[in-house]
């Protein structure tokens, strides 16, 4: 490759002294090289993705859902929470009136079933309509109060009322059906609704942390203190929820129970569905957020179709530049998080946090993807640019080449044939012309040849005793390593005096050298170089 090279700059040397056409073929020629290393370069920098924005365009994407995803749960959060103070004030002015209608205390209606049933009765119509106007799947009410407290389970057996919807499916979630979870039967059949297949008739406080801390808790008013409680497995069901638990305060402070509305994970699920994007598949997640780990198995995840994320997982954190990494130990996803207030007064409580979650697998094979096409594309530009170059090398360089081999074994001048450079074709037909009439030194060359090698002659005039001596050696067709001996001096002189040479009589290598003499001893005028 570096004799061609050298090759090349002795040809365009020549080209600059013979016509300006061959001059601009070579210069194409040249111009098709430096684009094919661009090319390759192009290629190497596609292999190492520098060209790539998928990271800054996921980073984009993923902070527009995550922004979009927030303000929508943030609304819909803030309108429970807001529906649930009402409905606690709402049921705490029902129960005050029982209670002042028949003149007993609260803690009068634990043992009787006839009491608690007229306040089930008087708390039904406002649990229902919240269920129907509020957007979860569930509402309830449980009261600081017992059917029977001789029961070993008195403790944590509460009585209350809970309507949750039964059928919910992404299919028909318009038209759900009310059913009756848990609460005195005879509502039920009065309102003509399905018990639940795993009915009961009180609550299990104990299943609902942080429930009977709340309803022992000295409060003025529902808004100093509410919360969501962590996800909680429904009791005797394969369902998993979250609930809102606000207090239920009477107008003397006196805490009679919790109310508020449920989110199950299936309706979660519908609620926040994958968004399909060109990254993967995209799943909203709600979950507690504690010592840099995201914990799926107290939140809430969205519908995660084309991904394996389980809803019972803890996610290791990873702080990225343009995303995070969080990691269950088996599996990897990429994305953001922020976090959010979705509780009230609570001490000592994680954090919660809303994430938009991308498998990292499904990222991966779409950055690959990307690579390729940027590879691919380098690749076939690169192929281009050479078939290009080694066209070029054909048609322009390879015919100078090879006439001046012809030149050199006389084959053009005895068979007249023709290179397709117009420079050397002309010396050629006249040299031929001249091997013909066998009167070389009456021909006459071609104005542009004669004047450059008149400016040649003239030239050696410029040399000196020494350097003459030197260029007799080569007119002679000694070699240069002959030369040290033959004029008995050093290599290290010859090769200045070769420098010499070339500088004066205008010339870039000895094969350029060579082939000025080469024709002029064919033109008759060797004599004149002396």
């Amino acid at each position: 490759m570096l004799n061609k090279l050298k090759e090349l700059r002795a040809l365009n040397a020549f080209s600059k002294k013979q016509s300006m056409g061959m001059q601009r073929k070579l210069m194409l020629y040249w111009v098709s090289m430096i684009l094919v290393i661009f090319a390759a370069v192009i290629l190497l920098l596609s292999i190492a993705g520098v060209f790539s924005r998928d990271d800054e365009q996921l980073h984009e994407m993923m902070e527009l859902h995550l922004k979009n995803t927030r303000d929508n749960m943030e609304s819909q959060l803030d309108h429970l929470t807001a529906q649930s103070l009402n409905l606690s004030k709402e049921l705490s002015r029902e129960i005050e009136g029982v209670l002042i209608k028949e003149r007993i205390s609260f803690q009068e209606v634990n043992d009787d079933p006839q009491k608690l049933l007229q306040l089930q009765e008087r708390m039904y119509p406002l649990v229902s309509a919240t269920l129907q106007t509020a957007n979860c799947n569930g509402a309830y009410v449980i009261l600081d109060a017992t059917t029977n407290t001789e029961l070993a389970i008195a403790d944590h057996s509460r009585s209350g009322i809970h309507l949750r919807y039964s059928n919910l499916s992404a299919s028909s979630p318009v038209t759900p059906t009310v059913v009756y979870f848990r609460g005195i039967p005879n509502i039920a059949w009065q309102k003509d609704l399905e018990l639940h297949n795993r009915w009961n008739l009180e609550f299990d406080i104990d299943l609902i942390p942080g429930c009977r801390e709340l309803m022992e808790a000295p409060l003025n008013r529902p808004a100093e203190r509410y919360f969501w409680s962590h996800r909680i497995d429904l009791k005797d069901t394969w369902e998993s929820a979250m609930l809102l638990c606000v207090p239920i305060v009477g107008s003397d402070g006196t805490v009679y129970g919790v109310c508020g509305v449920e989110i199950s994970a299936l309706y979660f699920q519908f609620s926040y569905p994958t968004v399909e994007g060109q990254f993967g598949s995209a799943v909203t997640v709600l979950a507690p957020i504690q010592d840099n780990r995201l914990l799926l198995a107290d939140g809430l995840v969205g519908s995660v179709n084309g991904t394996y994320l389980g809803n019972r997982e803890n996610l290791a954190i990873h702080q990225g530049r343009y995303y995070n990494e969080y990691d269950t130990g088996s599996e990897r996803y990429i994305g953001l998080h922020q976090t959010i207030p979705i509780s009230k007064g609570e001490t000592g409580e994680n954090a919660w946090a809303i994430a938009i979650l991308i498998s990292q697998d499904s990222y991966a094979a779409y950055t690959d993807d990307i690579q390729k096409v940027w590879i691919i594309a380098a690749f076939v530009m690169l192929l281009v640019l050479l078939a290009f170059s080694f066209f070029l090398a054909r048609r322009f360089v390879r015919p100078i080449t090879d006439s001046l081999k012809r030149f050199q074994q006389e084959e053009m001048l005895e068979q007249g044939l023709s290179s397709g450079i117009s420079e050397v074709d002309e010396l050629a037909e006249f040299l031929n012309a001249r091997a013909r009439n066998q009167r070389l030194e009456q021909g006459e060359l071609p104005p542009n040849i004669a004047e450059l090698f008149d400016q040649f002659v003239e030239r050696t005039d410029l040399l000196t005793e020494a350097e003459r001596n030197i260029l007799r050696y080569y007119i002679d067709g000694h070699e240069i390593a002959e030369i040290p001996e033959l004029a008995f001096i050093s290599m290290s002189t010859v090769r200045k005096h070769n420098r010499n040479i070339y500088e004066k009589l205008g010339v870039a290598s000895r094969d350029e050298l060579m082939l000025y003499i080469d024709l002029l001893r064919r033109c008759g005028r060797l004599q004149e170089l002396f």
